[in-house]
């Protein structure tokens, strides 16, 4: 009887001890998983009526990544290209709403998907906080240069894409400019400023060690303000939004310590980590391509020395009490 007892209590603990440890595991998969990618054409042709090509390159471990490449127009064949990174939870659809501008500027266009997100080939391990997605972003300008023979490349990213292009360019030369949209200082800071008021700060450190063991990374890798320096003198433009409630604006102003120069801070008042994107980004897209043209010689003054907003934009804008919205190192 006894022993019998004693084996339902080890199979109670052994099952509650595996749900402790699953569980977190499980939340935070759901909570940065990839959407899933249409059966039906959604691309640049069906969405935008442009040209591109699908196109396939490998990863660092061999496998396939696949996403769009729009060519610029007929008489920009020698242009720059851009590439967007995108944020966790999303694919390379979402970098379309870009394209136009960026095309109608004379740019190729480069949209992917990291491992395991849309159509690209993955470990089922899921998102890494940037460290796996800036090894694709390695891969991505390498199939720019050598594949199709672009000799200049930027980079735009969003969230946990701005932190993949900022560790990318930090060691990959190849990226001239980098336009960086919500980017976490750290990984261990994000998580700890988004931690729910109810879990106990030990909980949430021995979830991250768990994700950090499953995924194979390390947060010390996933941390963009340690290398964000190494950019410099290449041109950096960072991105942020007053009333993001995931990304504290503490963030922003570490980021822009360490940076080196030329650097820039757009703070822009009352957006979200959502519409800093959606909607910032996407009105000020044509001061991006300034930021690109002088970035990458692709301008007359061939340096970049910081975006001026036209009158209309400044009235949209308002001073924060801490940052000005516009702020160049």
């Amino acid at each position: 009887m006894f022993l019998r007892a004693l084996k339902v209590l080890t199979v109670t603990l052994a099952g509650g001890a595996l749900l402790l440890a699953s569980a977190p595991l499980i939340a935070e998969r759901w909570a940065t998983r990839p959407p899933a990618f249409p059966a039906q054409d959604v691309n640049p042709l069906t969405e935008l009526g442009l040209p591109f090509e699908e196109v396939v390159f490998p990863a660092e471990d061999g496998r396939l990544l696949r996403g769009w490449f729009i060519p610029a127009p007929a008489s920009s064949r020698d242009a720059p290209a851009i590439l967007y990174a995108h944020g966790s939870g999303r694919d390379q659809r979402s970098g379309l709403s870009l394209v136009p501008t960026l095309h109608q500027a004379g740019y190729h266009v480069l949209l992917f998907s990291y491992r395991g997100f849309g159509q690209s080939e993955g470990d089922g391990r899921g998102l890494t906080y940037g460290v796996g997605e800036s090894r694709d972003v390695d891969s991505a300008v390498r199939f720019l240069r050598e594949e199709r023979g672009v000799r200049k490349v930027g980079a735009i990213g969003y969230s946990v894409g701005a932190v993949s292009v900022i560790l990318s360019a930090a060691r990959n030369q190849d990226i001239g400019a980098v336009v960086a949209v919500a980017p976490f200082a750290s990984v261990a800071e994000v998580w700890t400023a988004n931690r729910p008021a109810l879990l106990p700060p030990f909980v949430l450190d021995w979830t991250l060690r768990l994700v950090e063991w499953h995924k194979g990374f390390s947060r010390t890798e996933a941390c963009a303000v340690d290398v964000v320096g190494l950019i410099a003198p290449r041109p950096l433009l960072l991105m942020y939004g007053t009333d993001d409630g995931h990304i504290p604006l503490s963030h922003a102003q570490q980021m822009l310590t360490a940076a080196g120069q030329p650097s820039t801070l757009w703070l822009v008042e009352g957006e979200t980590h959502d519409s800093i994107r959606t909607r910032a980004l996407e009105e000020r897209l044509p001061e991006v391509v300034n930021f690109f043209d002088a970035a990458l010689g692709y301008a007359d003054d061939g340096f970049y020395a910081g975006v001026a907003l036209n009158p209309r934009q400044a009235t949209r804008l308002k001073e924060h009490e801490t940052y000005s919205q516009i702020r160049t190192r």
